[in-house]
């Protein structure tokens, strides 16, 4: 075959042929799917980037002539067409190391674990580029990793590798969301794949776990806002994105973690992509006392480290304040006074404030004394001003006065039967909904881990699974039922709940004793003060709640506030059975009902069970 200036022209079965044998070679190259695109302009995106521009949701690191983006361009060829490549990674850590007080850990995103992926898809891509040489010797070709003024997402999509999701990633029918892309521009005429069909329907799991809100729409990100890249950023970060930050030190992976296209998906088969748990979930205090020279030693081979120890020194404080870490006080009073750097001194400052206490108070006067950089000063300010009786008082009026803005309510969902929203008494009120602070611990069980969830009132949620694994629903139940409230990881506050818990599963324990902070619509309030009241291995019937409640042709709604009970197992909707006794749906599975019937002996010998 010999070049020419321009797109080769022999006949189209050649190209086809060069096309199958690529795509069996794949695997061998270290490439899981491979797809191919024309190279025309993609006309379309040009309008929707310029959208994007003009409402401030780019973050900074795109290309910034969009005509580049949107046109494939090969030095000194004709583009003919392009392929896309993708190397999936994997999304689960075997054995995590824990956090545990004193010794907390951050947690890189999923693209930040093993090696580099820019070193990976580049060696991918060069073993690529020696195939096509072998049978096209003069063959024009450019490959991009991440780095291409091309959006890769886009040539992704016309080149088959998968559809474009609803949280911005590329979904591919196998492997899912977690996948690298890359492309390569090439003066070879391969004919085109086919898009994907497939779409993520009427899903938007991904839009509503958010933890900022940064996916506004189907397919619309606000960068500004998307924790990965707040993550990535130098500067000194508002309290509110602080919180939201929890402990990430690089990256999010909540929207492509809730994301049901993901579910059960893990990809161990690049050796080189694996996590080394000691990187992916690090030790939080020695990150703070790293060199630039220890830091590109520990991650200078992985992706969170294109943007220097910065970011990640200034994460690792926002981790160390959101777990309200008093060990760290003394390392962050040291980052405060004495760092060269004044958004990480700033940001100690906001640290120190959320941990509290004395000795963070005196640190925090000391630097107030010293600090000139007027950023870190403004901080430091906002943070002591916390600390005045005035503005205690003046924090609490506030508070009394969000009492009765109907703004401040959460939204009640009404259910299957609209009479069923008439208000009923309740102690609690309205404003109880909002929330400084969600405490939270794991506790391990029989039937696996449990989160449990309290504010400052009482136990207000159990989940079944590790904070991780539910971290989506659990930032969703706050933002509906807390407003928005961040969580802090505290043994101590659900050491009573903990203990009760233990008990009850080894079978000593048969009435619950603690606070319950129980949040919802007054009706399923009212079924929830109902389930409360069913006797340790004694089992009720749906139908018997809707009569115990005086309303007897509220049937199905009983079931439906049963399936939404917050607090399972002490508040214990596991004693409610259908009509004949079998078992209908469960929060935690239908499994863990019957193992916690069973440990009850309230398991009769009836259909279904």
């Amino acid at each position: 075959m010999t070049s020419q200036h321009g797109a080769y022209a022999p006949s189209p079965s050649v190209w086809e042929e060069l096309k199958a044998e690529l795509k069996q070679a794949a695997p061998s190259l270290g490439i899981d799917d491979i797809g191919f695109a024309s190279a025309d302009p993609f006309v379309s995106l040009k309008s929707i980037l310029q959208q994007h521009r003009d409402l401030g949701y780019e973050s900074g690191f795109e290309e910034s002539d969009l005509d580049k983006r949107v046109t494939p361009a090969l030095p000194g060829a004709n583009p003919a067409s392009i392929i896309a490549i993708a190397v999936a990674y994997p999304s689960k850590m075997s054995n995590p190391p824990k956090s545990v007080p004193g010794k907390y850990r951050g947690i890189m995103a999923r693209s930040a674990w093993g090696q580099d992926y820019h070193h990976a898809l580049r060696d991918a891509m060069s073993r690529l580029e020696a195939f096509i040489r072998e049978r096209v010797p003069d063959a024009v070709l450019d490959s991009m990793v991440d780095t291409g003024a091309l959006v890769d997402r886009a040539v992704s999509q016309r080149a088959g590798i998968g559809f474009s999701g609803k949280n911005c990633s590329i979904i591919s029918p196998k492997y899912g969301s977690w996948i690298y892309l890359g492309e390569m521009v090439t003066n070879i005429p391969f004919p085109p794949d086919s898009p994907v069909t497939e779409d993520c329907g009427e899903c938007t799991k991904c839009i509503d776990a958010c933890p900022t809100d940064a996916l506004v729409g189907p397919g619309q990100l606000n960068a500004q806002r998307c924790v990965s890249y707040l993550t990535q950023t130098k500067g000194l970060l508002d309290e509110e994105l602080m919180r939201k930050i929890g402990n990430r030190l690089y990256g999010c992976d909540t929207c492509q973690i809730v994301c049901p296209k993901n579910k059960g998906l893990n990809w161990t088969h690049h050796e080189e992509l694996q996590p080394d748990p000691e990187k992916a979930k690090p030790l939080l205090l020695p990150i703070l006392d790293m060199s630039n020279r220890e830091f590109k030693e520990t991650f200078g081979d992985t992706a969170a480290a294109w943007r220097g120890r910065k970011p990640i020194q200034r994460n690792a404080v926002i981790a160390l304040g959101n777990f309200k870490d008093a060990s760290a006080v003394p390392k962050l009073s040291e980052v405060l006074l004495k760092d060269p750097r004044p958004e990480l001194r700033g940001t100690a400052a906001w640290a120190l404030g959320r941990i509290g206490g004395e000795e963070a108070l005196s640190s925090l006067e000391k630097g107030m004394k010293t600090e000139r950089d007027e950023t870190a000063r403004r901080m430091l300010k906002q943070v002591l001003d916390k600390w005045k009786p005035e503005s205690k008082e003046q924090d609490s009026n506030q508070a009394e006065a969000a009492k009765v803005t109907p703004d401040a309510v959460a939204v009640e969902q009404t259910e299957p039967e609209a009479e069923l929203t008439t208000p009923i008494s309740d102690t609690r009120k309205e404003a109880e909904t909002i929330t400084d602070v969600l405490y939270f611990d794991e506790i391990q069980t029989p039937i696996g881990t449990l989160t449990v969830v309290a504010t400052d009132l009482g136990i207000c949620l159990i989940e079944f699974g590790a904070f991780t694994v539910k971290e989506a629903v659990l930032q969703q139940w706050s933002r509906t039922y807390a407003g928005g409230a961040g969580y802090e990881h505290n043994e101590q506050r659900l050491a009573d709940a903990a203990s009760q818990l233990q008990q009850y599963f080894e079978g000593t324990l048969k009435e619950f004793d603690l606070p319950i902070d129980l949040r919802g619509t007054p009706f399923q309030l009212q079924v929830w003060e109902a389930l409360k009241k069913i006797p340790y291995g004694v089992i009720r019937s749906y139908k018997d709640i809707a009569e115990a409640i005086g309303r007897p042709k509220a049937v199905r709604a009983v079931g439906g506030a049963n399936n939404k009970n917050p607090v399972p197992i002490i508040v214990p909707c596991h004693r409610v059975l259908g009509m004949d006794g079998t078992l209908i749906g469960y929060g935690g599975g239908l499994e863990n009902k019957r193992t916690l019937l069973a440990l009850e002996g309230a398991l009769p010998d009836r259909k279904g069970l």
